[in-house]
């Protein structure tokens, strides 16, 4: 009978043993989650902004080159500029946000400049993570055909 006590002790030590390594092991995770999870989020933020600030550059240099390629057709400088300028409001129409065009005019080319500005609800303008800025610039230039 007291070996059988003995073991019953022994066993019961043992299953004491494993729920302290269980809940040392689950208090070990919860403290690498509460270090890993701020880096997890701010990387992803970081993806999320960054992505839409590509997105919102590519569209506003896509818009610059429709421009400059639409204002070919224009018959004086001033039917050039308001050609670039719908142009460019017809590209960016899809996306929020204010832009403004310039066109810059030579002998050899015509020169479409946009600045788009960035809503105020957009994510490029949270605190979370640096981003890269406000307002994004565009240029496209196109060479006139000479005569």
């Amino acid at each position: 009978m007291t070996g059988s006590i003995r073991l019953s002790r022994r066993v019961r030590k043992i299953a004491l043993t494993g729920l302290t390594l269980a809940r040392g092991e689950r208090g070990a995770a919860i403290v690498e989650m509460a270090l890993v999870l701020p880096l997890l989020l701010a990387l992803l933020m970081g993806i999320l902004v960054y992505g839409q600030y590509f997105m919102l550059a590519h569209s506003v240099q896509q818009a610059a080159n429709d421009g400059a390629r639409a204002s070919i057709v224009g018959l004086d400088a001033a039917d050039r500029s308001a050609v670039a300028s719908r142009a460019v409001g017809r590209s960016l129409q899809a996306v929020d946000g204010t832009h403004s065009v310039a066109v810059s005019e030579t002998t050899e080319a015509i020169t479409v400049a946009v600045t788009f500005t960035v809503p105020q609800d957009s994510l490029l303008r949270s605190s979370f993570v640096p981003s890269p800025g406000n307002v994004i610039r565009a240029r496209a230039t196109f060479e006139l055909p000479v005569d």
